[in-house]
Order: structure tokens, then sequence, then C-alpha cells
């Protein structure tokens, strides 16, 4: 058996492997931000709900516009994690192709098929890469603009004790 290309065509496996796998840790990322978001906006508007009553004081309209506001925010930062989660196309061997490889190419030498497959690898990892660049960006996004949620729901906190 040949030694040519094993090096580069293991090297090759390895980063499709790898995308693969970065591909799924995006998409925990994007599943993670809708659950989180998604927890917070429902217990902030599950507060809203049981603390406004007759009873209930006045709060200034700085507390009012920055809850809404961490709400709002919280809920972009899920819708983030929905688009991050978004399926995107990449490229895989199709069938034909595949038909041909043990029709047509069965008796191809090693270095030959060897190369063939490496050849389909490679385009398969310049697509996912570019998908995964997607999510990634989303992700980044999402995680940012709930950080800010955050520190908007904070200073929404201190005002509403301030004003007591």
């Amino acid at each position: 058996m040949s030694e040519q290309g094993k090096t580069y065509a293991a090297f090759v496996e390895a980063e499709v492997k790898a995308e693969r796998e970065r591909r799924a840790a995006f998409d925990a990322r994007g599943q993670a931000l809708i659950t989180t978001s998604g927890v917070l906006v429902t217990l902030l508007t599950g507060v809203a709900a049981v603390v406004k009553t007759a009873a209930t004081p006045r709060f200034p309209p700085a507390v009012t516009v920055t809850t809404g506001a961490a709400v709002l925010l919280f809920a972009a930062a899920a819708a983030c994690g929905v688009v991050a989660g978004w399926n995107r196309h990449y490229a895989v061997a199709a069938p034909r192709t595949l038909g041909r490889m043990v029709a047509d190419h069965w008796t191809d030498d090693e270095v030959d098929a060897r190369n063939n497959v490496a050849s389909l690898m490679v385009r398969t990892l310049a697509t996912l890469r570019r998908a995964n660049d997607f999510k990634a960006r989303w992700v980044a996004v999402g995680l940012i603009v709930q950080v800010v949620a955050l520190v908007v729901l904070g200073v929404a906190a201190v005002l509403t004790t301030a004003h007591g």
C-alpha cells in the first residue's frame, strides 16, 4: 500500500471532524441563548404580572423603561440563538458521486482513491466552515446582547431599590 497522501488525507479528515464538532458546539450555545433568555423573559413578565395590582407602588418611568428594555434585549438574544441554530447548507458527496465511486472507480489505485476522497472532504470542509462562521457570528451577537440585557436589568433593579 502506498503512503502517498496519507498525511494529507488524515489531516483533512481531522479538520472535517473538528468542524463538525464546532458546529455542534455552536448549536448548543445557540440553544443555551434561547433557553436562558427565554427563561429570564418569562420570569420578568411573570413578576410584572404578579406585582401589577392596585396596591402596587408607582415606580418611576425609568424603572419601567429599563425593565422593558431588558425584556426586549433578552428576546433579541433568544432570537440570535434561533438564527444561530438554523441549519445551514454545507456540501456533502452527492449520491451520484458515491455511486460512481463504487461502480466506475472501484478499481482505482489507493493513491487516486485517497485523493478523490480527500478532495470531496475539502469541499465539505469549506462549506461547513462558512456555515459555522455564520453560526459563530450570531452566537457572539446573542451573547453580547444578553450581557447588555443583564446590565440593563441590573440598572432596573438598582432604580427599583433606590425608589423604595
